[in-house]
């Protein structure tokens, strides 16, 4: 009997997470979002590093489709209007092999105006169909191939992207001690955490 669909989405976030923290040796933190009402899956940032942080939606395959000699991952799906682009929102998009109960080498980091700029497939009545379609083949020339890379280097690319954030997003200096401390409990995170609400609508 197969896994589920929601049976994958849960093996897929804890592997992702999992990468995340062992590729940058323990420097990333990613949380889950209690609620995906903003399409994301984990919020992630630097440890003791509270007021940067980037927003990942995560979309998997378990299975390859032959294209000649290549093989090629695709990866349909819909999102409701609007559909939020911002450069702290990104997709990570992989193939998880059932077999070897891990994900397929390469894997792709997409920021979202990009992902939704060439992955748009249409609009019905549902919402907005979005449809990636990538070669997982060394040398590809494709218009995903500057986002692929090995699973060894998701956390170094992830640290890249907060590392590159603007000095805007960054929390009060006394904020990030208070959040920091054993025991604090957050009622509402600092908005500064969350994806901004500027955005531009597809």
């Amino acid at each position: 009997m197969a896994i589920t669909n929601v049976q994958q989405g849960v093996i897929t976030e804890a592997e992702f997470a999992k990468i995340c923290m062992l590729t940058s040796n323990g420097r990333l933190i990613p949380t889950r979002a209690l609620a995906d009402d903003e399409r994301r899956d984990f919020e992630i940032h630097i440890r003791r590093h509270f007021g940067e942080s980037l927003a990942f939606q995560l979309k998997t395959a378990r299975r390859l489709r032959p294209h000649g000699r290549s093989r090629r991952l695709l990866i349909s799906c819909r999102e409701k209007v609007p559909l939020v682009s911002d450069p702290r929102l990104l997709y990570f998009l992989a193939h998880f092999d059932l077999k070897l109960r891990g994900f397929t080498d390469p894997v792709f980091l997409v920021p979202s105006p990009y992902f939704h700029k060439h992955a748009l497939h249409g609009v019905d009545e549902h919402g907005i169909k979005l449809q990636f379609h990538a070669s997982m083949e060394p040398g590809s020339s494709d218009i995903w191939s500057q986002w692929a890379l090995p699973q060894a280097e998701l956390g170094p690319r992830i640290l890249q992207f907060l590392q590159g954030l603007p000095p805007q997003a960054r929390l009060d200096r006394q904020a990030e001690q208070l959040i920091a401390m054993s025991g604090t409990v957050w009622l509402r995170r600092p908005s500064s955490i969350l994806v901004p609400r500027r955005h531009q609508a597809a």
